[in-house]
């Protein structure tokens, strides 16, 4: 959790002015270690467009003068002193002052001679080095060109050269390391050789030992020279690789050291060639008799067109005492990644090589080239460990990363980023775009580092010392607080200590400086505990002066109505330096010792502990042992195992037991804080609770308070009562979460799942009007093909199923279905009943089409309702098929005297049923079924013409079909069934033989003959109108006083 507002008791005047510029008191500053962004040296070109800064040294003179000076070369310097030539180049030397323009032009002799060389553009100043303290200085000119005369036409040779001078920077003639040619190329060979060898491009020191390189050497392969001194010894050393191609670049830079790999007596060359392969490469090379460097390994990079090798770092990182190497990709990049720039390191494999994978890739933001500038600053933290500097100069206006090691090598992340934007120097660009340190310029025991531009600027970071805070001690007293022996000006009192020393080990350093520190008690909750008394709050800001003050005494009291007594009250401290303004203006260059930082590796924390006085046992742990019960209660407070769903119940108890007693396992000391919270469903409205007070609901939450302790072999049971309006059908079930909590020490307490599941029996009848239908059977087969209409199948019957549900409608929860187990053929396979047609009635009408096309299979027509076609084929009486079954009518087999009977079922085995279900999509109402069906005439004309009355029987059931297994409904089953009888049959007359109605029809004709002419001669036939009009109402009339028995039998259908 971050600060509050500052609070800070009255302090004198210096204090308060340190307090306006305390901003590690409220937080620290990212980024912010210990080099110094405030009093800069800053140097300015005298020249503006010379590239000041494109190189830069730290050199130590001790000669003549013991002073530090700031090196710079600015290759596009303008020429001095030599009229024919317009710029050269070159280096200059900046003493420490505040001043920005008091730097001075290194005195190298060079003129002009355009016969045997050129000196214009020769870039004097690409390449600055110093040997270290008392030791010389290297500046090169990288295009410096001899020229060559074959007749009248010149030759230029791009061949470059070095200038050694000394430690004051002057020419000493007798000194072998200045007057030595240093001309390792040979100009009067062409590019193929090292006619354009460009030496100096990069180039350095060490104790006897001064290496260039020339990358413009065998058409642009390049290569590295060494010249090294043994006493009055001299040896030149070259690379002589095998690589046949060109544009490599080996020798853009060059590194020499010792434990790189070979022991501390033998060098390695280490060369970057940042065009090999396209991809960059560093070639390590050692020295061999004769004057060859050979080729020991290759570290190849990863990307083309990233430029690896283009600057390189050696430094011990882990203090193993073997060099690892750093290598800089500047145009690495990472589109989806917003990358720009590499830095990979390499850790020293104990002087066998190096392993082909960096150990650690570091990246710079896009666009930054970042790693174009790395250098080894030394141990600016004095840590033990040596740190790095890698510039990213395209970073807005340029930034250095500072990154520190450890015993595991480089860390990962910078501890310091220093930003030119943030610098405040007009003019400045391309901070970063080169480097140099590892020495202390003002001799505070913490190197330097200067920092190049490519913007006329040098700056150079001072470090400041680390402060290394020791013995930084808390204590409260008493460590066990009795609440009881609180007063009112006192209840715990804490006292704070420190301690400091410089991280460099100066004994002397003894400066006065001022921590800001922040108490704070019950950081961690709200609200607090305790509260200081100087500050009436939880937090308490102050100050501690060094190395004057040893210990400070802050008084704390204690807050009202404390709850948790069982966990401890944690006061935590943290610290830091504030920034310090000078007191006033200061000429010259101000002493950093004044400006200490805190070592930023050590915690700036402690905190300290304020235990409460408890009945638990000599190690004032409690170790409770809650343990619960619970079951729901009926509203009788019977308990449920499952609720039935009803509109009656109105609520719906919950039984839950707490103890707290001692078991073989644990302790049942006092139960601190001791709760119990229920997770309730939406369903559930809390009522009431007895104890009454106990528990408080929010929402579906319910909080139960069960002590402040809950005591040892203490018991409780409540009894919360909820309301359950809410309960509807589609409620499945109750749960509700338990779970007991306690601030003692209890780990076996888990949430307990309590389920009550919800019951629901829908009620519903099954009534049918006529259970017992009458019909017959009679006439003469018809074959199925024949068939046209329902009419030809036979007799007509209808059943008229009811359903009356109760209760709720279940909506998508369930359906109510009819099922009927129907008569549908004999064991032969002929058709029995034939199902027509079956028709729902309820809020409108719609057909019911079991699965299986059962219902009309043959899709016969229909009969239209009312109209019955008259069947001249058989004559039948008139039957009632949904008549009054308590008094059956006189049927034609009734009226005779019967023969026999037979009973056709599916349960005795003469009959096949199917199964045919109807859903009734509305259980709310009561709906009616209609079942319409037709007689098998012909069955019955075939295989039971020899009984009178043939009875079929069948079933019906109601129930409910659902998923949810809380719901149900006992099923409703009835009866239904069919008694079909055979026609009366009427006897035939006697046969008469066939001469006797020969004759007779003779007779006939000859008497009728007779008639019909004395008809004739009486005049009868001319009143054949009146006749014909008689005899024609005659037929309408008996037409209508004779109805066909088909019309009787069907008038219902």
């Amino acid at each position: 959790m971050g600060p509050g507002p500052c609070r800070v008791p009255r302090a004198p005047g210096w204090l308060l002015r340190a307090l306006a510029l305390m901003v590690a008191a409220c937080g620290r500053v990212a980024f912010a270690f210990n080099l110094d962004t405030r009093f800069l040296v800053v140097k300015e070109a005298v020249n503006p467009g010379s590239l000041f800064g494109y190189s830069v040294a730290l050199h130590r003179q001790t000669e003549r003068q013991q002073r530090y000076l700031l090196l710079a070369g600015a290759p596009r310097d303008l020429a001095v002193g030599d009229d024919y030539t317009n710029r050269t180049g070159a280096v200059y030397l900046c003493p420490l002052t505040a001043h920005k323009d008091d730097c001075e032009r290194m005195d190298i002799s060079e003129k002009s001679d355009p016969d045997h060389h050129i000196i214009e553009d020769m870039w004097l100043g690409v390449t600055v080095a110093s040997q270290g303290p008392a030791g010389r200085v290297l500046v090169c000119a990288h295009r410096y060109t001899k020229v060559l005369w074959s007749g009248l036409e010149d030759q230029r040779r791009m061949v470059g050269k070095c200038y050694v001078r000394g430690n004051d920077l002057q020419l000493d003639p007798g000194d072998d390391w200045q007057t030595y040619h240093n001309e390792m190329c040979n100009s009067n060979t062409d590019y193929l050789q090292t006619g354009m060898c460009q030496l100096g491009t990069s180039g350095g020191f060490t104790q006897n030992t001064v290496y260039f390189g020339a990358p413009g050497a065998y058409n642009w392969k390049g290569n590295s020279y060494m010249i090294q001194r043994k006493d009055w010894d001299l040896s030149e050393y070259s690379y002589r690789g095998s690589e046949e191609q060109g544009n490599l670049y080996i020798g853009y830079t060059v590194q020499v050291g010792s434990a790189i790999l070979h022991p501390s007596d033998i060098i390695t060359v280490v060369t970057g060639a940042p065009r090999h392969q396209h991809m960059g490469a560093v070639f390590l090379l050692k020295q061999e008799s004769g004057g060859d460097l050979q080729r020991k390994q290759v570290l190849k990079g990863t990307q083309v067109g990233a430029y690896f090798g283009s600057a390189i770092a050696l430094a011990d990182l882990n203090n193993d005492g073997w060099q690892d190497l750093l290598v800089g990709a500047p145009y690495y990049f990472e589109r989806k990644e917003e990358v720009g720039g590499a830095v990979y390191v390499f850790m020293n494999q104990a002087g066998a090589s190096f392993p082909d994978q960096p150990s650690l890739l570091l990246h710079g933001p896009s666009r930054s080239a970042f790693g174009i500038s790395i250098a080894s600053i030394g141990d600016i933290n004095q840590d033990g460990f040596q740190d790095i500097a890698v510039g990213a100069p395209f970073e807005g206006l340029g930034k250095v990363y500072i990154y520190h090691s450890s015993s595991g090598g480089l860390l990962r992340q910078p501890q310091q980023i220093i930003d030119g934007e943030k610098l405040g120097l007009p003019g400045l660009a391309t901070f970063g775009y080169s480097l140099s340190g590892k020495m202390d310029v003002d001799e505070n025991l913490y190197p330097d580092l200067l920092v190049g531009s490519l913007s006329d600027h040098i700056v150079l970071l001072r470090a400041r010392p680390v402060i290394n805070i020791l013995h930084r001690t808390l204590v409260a007293r008493p460590a066990v607080l009795d609440p009881a022996l609180c007063t009112a000006t006192s209840c715990v009192q804490v006292e704070l200590c420190f301690a400091y020393n410089q991280s460099a080990g100066n004994p002397n350093y003894r400066r006065n400086i001022t921590l800001a520190y922040t108490l704070e008690a019950d950081r961690d909750r709200r609200p607090p505990r305790l509260r200081f008394a100087r500050s009436q709050s939880s937090v308490f800001h102050g100050f501690f002066s060094m190395p004057e003050t040893r210990c400070q005494t802050l008084e704390l009291l204690l807050m009202d109505n404390v709850r948790d007594k069982l966990r401890p009250i944690i006061i935590a401290m943290n610290y830091s330096l504030p920034l310090r303004m000078p007191d006033r203006l200061k000429l010259g260059l101000r002493s950093l010792d004044a400006y200490p930082v805190l070592n930023q590796a050590q915690a700036m924390e402690n905190h300290t502990e304020v235990h409460f006085q408890k009945e638990c046992g000599p190690d004032n742990k409690c170790d409770s042992n809650l343990q619960m019960r619970a079951a729901f209660l009926s509203e009788q407070l019977h308990p449920l195992s499952r609720l039935q769903y009803s509109r009656d119940t109105k609520k719906l108890f919950l039984s839950i037991n707490v103890t707290n007693s001692p078991s073989s396992q644990r302790a049942g000391e006092d139960a601190h804080e001791a709760l119990l919270t229920l997770e309730v469903p939406s369903a559930l409205l809390l009522s009431s609770v007895r104890p009454s007070g106990t528990c408080q609901a929010d929402n579906q939450t319910i909080l139960c308070e069960l002590g402040n302790p809950f005591k040892r072999n203490q018991r409780m049971e409540l009894l919360i009562a909820f309301e359950v309006i809410r309960v509807t059908l589609h409620t499945r079930a109750l749960p509700v979460l338990l779970q007991l909590s306690t601030s003692s020490h209890q780990d076996n307490l888990q949430p307990v799942l309590l389920t009550l599941q919800v019951d629901y029996t829908l009620q519903a009848s099954l009534s049918l009007m006529n259970h017992r239908l009458q019909s017959f059977f009679g006439g003469t087969v018809m074959g199925e093909a024949a068939m046209k209409t329902v009419e030809d199948v036979g007799s007509p019957l209808k059943y008229e199923f009811q359903v009356s549900p109760v209760g709720d409608g279940l909506a998508a929860l369930g359906t109510l279905v009819l099922g009927l187990e129907w008569p549908y053929e004999v064991t032969n396979g002929k058709w029995l009943l034939y199902p027509t047609e079956i028709t729902i009635h309820s809020n409108g009408s719609w057909p019911c089409q079991p699965s299986g096309n059962l219902v009309n299979p043959l899709n016969l027509t229909l009969s239209d309702p009312g109209v019955t076609p008259l069947s001249p084929q058989r004559r039948r009486r008139q039957l009632d098929p949904g008549g009054d079954q308590s008094s059956p009518p006189v049927t034609l087999a009734a009226a005779k005297k019967a023969k026999s009977e037979t009973v056709l079922t599916c349960s005795n085995g003469r009959a096949r049923c199917v199964w045919l279900e109807c859903p009734l999509p509305d259980a709310s109402n009561i709906t009616n079924v209609t079942v319409k069906a037709r007689v098998w005439n012909s069955t019955f004309i075939e295989d039971y013409k020899d009984f009178d009355r043939v009875r079929v029987d069948g079933w019906a059931t109601l129930f409910l079909r659902t998923s949810i297994s809380t719901i149900n409904m006992e099923n409703k089953t009835t009866w239904f069934s069919v008694d079909i009888d055979s026609e009366l049959v009427e006897e035939l007359p006697a046969e008469i033989e066939l001469w006797l109605v020969l004759v007779a029809v003779g007779a006939g004709l000859l008497l009728l003959g007779l008639i019909i002419i004395l008809l004739w001669k009486c005049g009868f036939f001319k009143r054949a109108r009146t006749r014909a009009l008689y005899e024609a109402k005659r037929q309408k009339a008996e037409m209508k006083s004779q109805p066909s028995e088909t019309e009787r039998l069907t008038d219902d259908y």
